[in-house]
């Protein structure tokens, strides 16, 4: 199974590095680059090849799963990821991209099957939380193929948005149950056991709430039925992740300083995120309607302070070199990059002087986030490479 996780990296490397050449080309011309299909391409990327084939890996992991059948299906997604980055990078939603993108569904559904079947009887906690976060790929899947209906009976606009919508947030739901889970288990195998009772409770309260928050950012939506219920939804939302945050920095008291802060970083972001999230109820959404960075912002803030952080710790751990030290420069990078994207909003919504240094200051803590994972991936590969599958697993 190493072999994916390896692979996954890669695929990280490939998505920031795109990622990258995008924020420079907000800043100075770069022409070979069409910014709208290599965003396509970074995006999907990153969603898809680097992080939901590292989730689904460590998940088979967890359960035990490792067969064939586990295997042909990780090599699927794979597969997917590559011909999506080369698809879109080349015609973006054209022919190719949407071809690439529908067979996608048809692998998530496969992968998850296969999980849920192997998890089957499993009753530990951390196991509930992977749970969970397939059954949310299951209604992503169900959002995107809502969308093609759609699209298909040419219904009003509004509601294809709100699929696509649905489709996302469902999606990144999955990240985030499942990082849960994972850490649950990283913690108590290293003596810093989370709170049960807490996590309980989060996962009740997490679980219908999150997918109830699509309609926030979409334009109109707010004046449908589903407005009222999202706000409802993202103000109750700070509940469990207050719970999860005051967990988290509990629990790290007991790790070893370096891993301690980098815990401690994702927990940061975390409720950054949890805040930012809340004012989406408040009004806060109109922000993305002046400034597409306001969206950039929380979605780096997500993939990559959350998302990509806690994933490169608990892969350092699994291929045996951890490097806490790299991921504070990781986060430093993406510390930097969210100053510079605030910078940037301000300028575009109120005025504030300094837009191109937030551009440049945003690209300079990209760069800063791709050489910490770049040397984080060298350390991993070399490291797996040179220890072998059995040894690395010990």
């Amino acid at each position: 199974m190493e072999r994916f996780l390896r692979l996954s990296l890669g695929l990280l490397l490939l998505a920031t590095g795109l990622g990258l050449l995008l924020r420079l080309a907000l800043v100075v011309p770069v022409p070979f680059l069409v910014f709208s299909h290599a965003l396509h391409a970074h995006s999907h990327t990153l969603y898809f090849g680097w992080a939901a084939l590292a989730l689904f890996t460590l998940f088979f992991e967890r359960v035990g799963a490792s067969d064939a059948a586990v295997r042909r299906a990780l090599w699927l997604v794979v597969a997917v990821s590559l011909a999506t980055f080369v698809a879109f990078l080349h015609s973006g939603y054209g022919r190719p991209g949407v071809l690439v993108s529908a067979s996608s569904l048809g692998v998530w559904g496969v992968v998850v099957t296969l999980f849920l079947r192997r998890a089957r009887g499993r009753r530990e906690l951390d196991v509930a939380w992977l749970r969970v976060a397939a059954w949310y790929v299951v209604v992503a899947v169900g959002a995107a193929l809502a969308r093609v209906a759609l699209l298909v009976t040419k219904q009003d606009a509004l509601w294809g948005q709100l699929a696509v919508a649905a489709f996302l947030t469902t999606f990144a739901g999955f990240f985030l149950f499942g990082l849960v889970g994972l850490f649950a288990r990283f913690l108590a195998e290293r003596g810093a056991p989370l709170d049960e009772r807490l996590l309980r409770w989060q996962l009740w309260w997490m679980t219908p709430l999150t997918a109830l928050t699509f309609p926030l950012g979409v334009p109109g939506a707010m004046q449908t039925p589903l407005g009222p219920l999202s706000r409802v939804a993202a103000v109750a939302l700070v509940v469990p992740a207050a719970l999860w945050v005051a967990n988290l920095w509990s629990a790290s008291r007991h790790l070893a300083s370096t891993v301690r802060l980098v815990v401690r970083s994702v927990a940061v972001a975390w409720a950054l995120k949890a805040i930012l999230e809340t004012g989406a109820a408040f009004g806060l959404t109109a922000l993305a309607a002046s400034s597409r960075h306001a969206v950039i912002l929380l979605l780096h803030l997500v993939l990559l302070g959350v998302v990509s952080a806690a994933l490169l710790l608990l892969l350092g751990q699994r291929l045996g070199r951890p490097s806490p030290g790299a991921l504070l420069v990781h986060q430093f990078g993406v510390a930097v990059m969210t100053a510079g994207l605030l910078l940037v909003v301000g300028a575009t919504t109120a005025g504030w002087p300094g837009g191109r240094l937030g551009l440049w200051l945003a690209f300079a803590g990209g760069a800063v986030v791709v050489a910490a994972d770049g040397v984080l991936t060298a350390l991993l590969l070399r490291r797996a490479v040179h220890l072998g599958p059995s040894a690395a697993r010990r």
